[in-house]
């Protein structure tokens, strides 16, 4: 059982294993190239995304800008404030402080109005010496009254759409001019919005992508990570690109880049690496389900497979293994008709045991052969004993017959009852050819045979299985054989029938001190000593099987109780 458990698998188990390892590498190779593939498109996707965001923002602007313009024409109009605006200069001028506060106020009252009905962070006038009168909004500290306006347009009249700076933080502006009658400018109104991150977020959300605001080679606002936002900013400061693809922090991002104006310029940015595995887990789900199936039929091809393959080898197997279990090298086995390798290993099979077939008849033949030389050897020796042995062989096969013996039982009593004598060889000529009676010491000579043929046999590994024959053939049913003294059943039946079969030829034989008995009167002393000196069942059997012996040397085998 422990050489089975730590064997090599089973076919069955080696095929569907290769099976599966096929499909599961299979399934590993298209995860990979839908992975590759799902990257590159990913990569181009996030390209025309980034441009069709770029086309967004810059659209986007263009409005928001138009719209702001709009705000500011319609807000220079205000005929308040241009009254109070064109009055300023002469009231400054007449030192007129009074005056000049109450236009002040009414000033910073009006642009108060303007600024809570305008988008913007803050509103500035200016003069046209391009001096803050005044300004309103959320950030309207950032230009306190008197300071000068660095940014603006060049030329008097002039509007301006642009990026300035205003402490450290850059502003959208938008500057339209405010005219009197005769088209005298009489100052300028700004509307300022930071670009902060709240700016950045807005961005973000109408184009879809991160984005990033660098001004002065600075980031102002941006919505990537924290450390992906730091290598950028080094990134742009040293080369200022337009657009591509870098890795930050490890991971790589696309990006475009839209100039406002000045040196700010705003990024849209999208992880090419975050876009592929969204795509990717939504491949690979819709993969799952074919991984599924696929494994699901492999299952099914690789058993219906393993078993159209084994099923065959099974059956081969089996009649192999009983082939052995039986001895039988003259059973053919049938063909499978599964395939063709197994037919011929088959049939291969097949012509070998015809040829051991072949040969073990040859064999058999030899040593039997063999061995009836040395039966022959021995009947030379006496003259008066010629063709004794084989005459007991032929005798038993008959006895065994009428008793039902195997086959092979018979066979191991046929060449057993050959060379019953074949310890003769070791006793003395004068011993074994004297032509009176033994005396005492000669006798337990001749009775030391049954050993001498048992020790010589040992010898001989094939002829094993004669011993018992040839040590206890002259044992007694009443223990007085020799031997080994035993009595009834312990003796072997194979021993016994050659002893009756020797006594029977011993006394129709005839000996140099006496002539042969009748066959009938050797039956009849048979019977006369049955229960003593020989098996009674034994002699019955010789005594139905006699009328069919025969004794012609070659065709003993075959004849003996046809």
């Amino acid at each position: 059982m422990r050489a089975n458990a730590w064997g090599p698998p089973r076919l069955l188990v080696k095929t569907m294993g290769v099976t599966f390892v096929t499909v599961a590498v299979i399934l590993l190779v298209v995860r990979l190239v839908v992975t590759l593939n799902v990257r590159d498109q990913v990569w181009q996707s996030v390209g025309s995304n980034l441009e069709s965001g770029q086309r967004i923002f810059a659209a986007l602007e263009a409005r928001r800008q138009r719209e702001l313009k709009a705000q500011v024409t319609s807000l220079a109009e205000n005929p308040t404030l241009k009254a109070a605006l064109d009055t300023y200069p002469a009231e400054a001028r007449a030192g007129n402080a009074v005056r000049q506060a109450q236009l002040l106020a009414t000033i910073d009252n009006e642009l108060g109005k303007l600024a809570a009905t305008v988008d913007s962070d803050a509103i500035i006038l200016v003069d046209p010496q391009k001096r803050t009168i005044a300004s309103a909004g959320r950030l309207a500290d950032r230009w306190p009254h008197g300071r000068p306006v660095t940014f603006g347009p060049s030329v008097a009249g002039d509007s301006f759409d642009g990026v300035a700076h205003a402490a450290n933080d850059a502003f959208r502006i938008v500057a339209v001019p405010l005219l009197v009658e005769d088209n005298t400018t009489i100052g300028t109104l700004y509307l300022a919005t930071i670009l902060d991150q709240h700016y950045a977020e807005d961005l973000a959300k109408l184009t879809g992508a991160r984005t990033a605001i660098v001004s002065e080679r600075l980031m102002t606002a941006t919505t990537l990570p924290a450390a992906a936002a730091r290598e950028f900013e080094s990134a742009v400061a040293q080369t200022r690109p337009i657009d591509g693809t870098m890795k930050f922090a490890g991971e790589w991002y696309a990006f475009r880049r839209v100039d406002l104006g000045g040196d700010t310029s705003f990024y849209t940015l999208q992880s090419i690496d975050e876009a592929a595995q969204a795509t990717t887990r939504q491949a690979m789900r819709s993969l799952a389900y074919l991984d599924a199936g696929a494994i699901l039929l492999a299952a099914l091809a690789s058993f219906w497979l393993a078993h159209r393959l084994t099923e065959p080898i099974g059956r081969l197997s089996q009649s192999l293994a009983a082939m052995a279990a039986s001895h039988d090298v003259e059973g053919r086995l049938p063909l499978t008709g599964s395939s063709r390798e197994l037919d011929a290993l088959t049939e291969t099979f097949n012509a070998l045991m015809a040829s051991v077939e072949v040969a073990e008849a040859q064999t058999q033949a030899a040593y039997t052969g063999a061995i009836r030389a040395l039966a022959a050897a021995l009947d030379a020796r006496d003259p008066y004993t010629a063709g004794h042995s084989e005459r007991v062989s032929a005798l038993s096969v008959a006895i065994g017959r009428a008793l039902a013996l195997s086959a092979d039982e018979l066979e191991v009593l046929r060449l057993g009852a050959l060379l019953h004598d074949i310890g003769k060889i070791g006793v003395p000529d004068d011993v074994l050819r004297k032509p009176g009676p033994l005396t005492a010491a000669e006798f337990d000579t001749i009775k030391q045979h049954p050993v001498l043929g048992a020790r010589i046999l040992r010898s001989v590994p094939f002829l094993s299985r004669h011993i018992p024959i040839v040590e206890l053939h002259h044992e007694r049913p009443d223990g007085r054989g020799y031997p080994q003294g035993l009595r009834g059943d312990d003796i072997p039946l194979a021993a016994r029938i050659a002893h009756v079969a020797d006594a029977y030829d011993a006394m129709t034989s005839a000996r140099a001190y006496r002539g042969a008995r009748a066959s009938s009167e050797a039956i009849k002393e048979l019977w006369r000593c049955a229960g003593t000196e020989f098996h009674a069942d034994i002699v019955a059997a010789l005594a139905t099987a006699l009328p069919g012996v025969t004794f012609e040397p070659d065709r003993i085998a075959e004849t003996v109780g046809g």
